[in-house]
């Protein structure tokens, strides 16, 4: 199989949530439940309350040097609108989208409107002409789309969107498949929906790799958060790591990017 990686950059800078949104006080909340009912360590719960008084809240470099390091040719997807907790302004991510674009990865745009092809537009264009080159593809924010997102943004001129998900199930073993132009890549496994665990993580992990194997499923996409890479969240970190050491020491299975997976369906479906 061949695994496609993305990260999703929900949060930037500390100055994203202050007077913004409910992030911070949500967060408090729900790692001390966490922390309570022994999910979370006391080290892990206090570097989550520390984290709201810190003035970066991404991990982008430290996983872009990861990521280059293990050969995998991961897409960061950033907002262009607010909504959700996604509080940063589109100016205000535009250095960090450089950055990223510079060091050779694809970046595309993370998605608030989903129902209103005039408004998911004007995020596809506020991207162009933001940056000066157009985003490579797109993830709905939340994982949202209902009967008419893809289409809308396959008119927009997306060449592929990573947006359908099985929210019941908590996985999507499903193959790639084209909305007229543009291709849709069912995400497969989301770090949100894995057991809390690490060991759990892993084991569920790989019964959905398996269920991907036996159904066919070529290309697997996974979507793991960037400000998860860090101490405060260590199993789910943990676990990522794993996942590229276990895809890289594998016989069977490889890293792929969303454009490189897109021309191997194309020149398959020429034949």
């Amino acid at each position: 199989m061949k695994i496609i990686v993305s990260h999703d950059v929900d949060h930037l800078y500390g100055r994203d949530h202050w007077f913004r949104d409910l992030i911070y006080p949500k967060l408090c909340l729900r790692s001390l439940l966490l922390f309570l009912r022994k999910q979370i360590t006391l080290r892990e719960c206090g570097l989550r309350l520390l984290s709201c008084f810190s003035r970066r809240r991404n991990c982008i470099d430290e996983l872009m040097r990861f990521d280059r390091a293990n050969g995998v040719p991961s897409v960061f997807f950033f907002g262009m609108n607010q909504g959700l907790g996604m509080s940063y302004y589109p100016d205000e991510a535009k250095a960090m989208i450089k950055k990223v674009h510079d060091r050779g990865f694809d970046t595309g745009v993370h998605g608030i409107e989903y129902r209103d092809l005039k408004l998911i537009n004007t995020e596809y264009r506020r991207f162009g002409r933001l940056m000066g080159f157009g985003p490579c593809g797109i993830r709905m924010h939340y994982v949202r789309f209902d009967e008419n997102t893809f289409a809308f943004e396959e008119k927009c001129g997306y060449a592929f969107d990573s947006t359908e998900f099985d929210k019941e199930k908590g996985y999507t073993v499903k193959a790639p498949y084209k909305v007229e132009r543009m291709w849709e890549f069912p995400l497969t496994i989301m770090d949100g929906y894995l057991p809390q665990s690490y060991e759990a993580a892993k084991h569920r992990t790989l019964e959905i790799l398996e269920q991907c194997r036996k159904s066919g499923v070529e290309y697997v996409s996974v979507l793991f958060h960037d400000n998860q890479f860090n101490n405060a969240y260590t199993d789910i970190r943990d676990w990522y790591i794993w996942l590229v050491n276990t895809i890289n020491s594998s016989e069977k299975d490889t890293f792929i990017s969303y454009g490189d997976a897109i021309r191997e369906l194309e020149e398959n479906n020429g034949r």
